[in-house]
């Protein structure tokens, strides 16, 4: 049988060592990448956070990486709170239809369907509110539905702002929903489908916003 050495990690989830006891020398204060404090021991319960694990004459090389929770009380350490806080998608805020199509596949780690699932709640209502026919679709779509001259769905208070407005919502389309097609599924992770989705969301809201059902 071996015993635990303790962790020391920052709040932000940068492990300081995984040597606590035996190697003191190791030890900081502060964070020496990001500055933030350091603890190893659980806030809630005290018990010192797991380290490198040693059995006696067995040489180990490296160590494990910072735990997300407890293993006496089953808390989370500091940085797994952020890190849930960060990858949240809040539904509370987002249009109702976006939420019911598309969150389900975030939560179950298919970014890349879901980021094109929002992309397609935007296209869909925009050409059923244009009355555009389902040829039209895409940059193209927006171009023709948000053009300042003749669209449909154009608006903003001077030429500029409505021109603003058709390259951002086709800019979106360019830059955010085609690439998904062109990437591998690994390459869409949590973070850009979170931010892709909050983004179909802020263009939906405008769109319901300025213009009539």
């Amino acid at each position: 049988m071996g015993t635990y050495d303790v962790m020391q990690v920052c709040e932000n989830g940068h492990k300081i060592t995984h040597s606590y006891v035996n190697y003191p020398e190791h030890r900081q204060s502060a964070c020496d990448q990001c500055g933030a404090d350091t603890i190893h021991r659980c806030p809630e319960c005290d018990e010192p956070i797991r380290g490198k694990y040693l059995v006696e004459g067995v040489a180990s090389v490296g160590g494990p990486d910072p735990p997300d929770n407890c293993h006496e009380c089953g808390e989370p350490y500091p940085w797994a709170d952020e890190a849930d806080q960060f990858a949240e998608v809040d539904s509370s805020v987002l249009d109702e239809e976006l939420a019911e199509r598309c969150l389900s596949e975030y939560e179950t780690g298919h970014y890349q369907s879901a980021v094109r699932t929002a992309f397609t709640v935007l296209e869909e209502r925009i050409r059923n509110r244009g009355e555009f026919p389902q040829g039209v679709s895409g940059a193209n779509l927006m171009l023709q539905a948000f053009n300042a001259e003749d669209g449909p769905l154009s608006f903003g208070e001077t030429e500029g702002e409505q021109d603003g407005v058709m390259f951002l919502y086709r800019g979106a389309f360019q830059a955010l929903r085609n690439p998904v097609s062109h990437r591998f599924v690994e390459e869409v992770d949590e973070d850009y489908a979170r931010d892709a989705i909050h983004t179909v969301n802020l263009l939906l809201r405008l769109l319901d916003e300025n213009t009539s059902a």
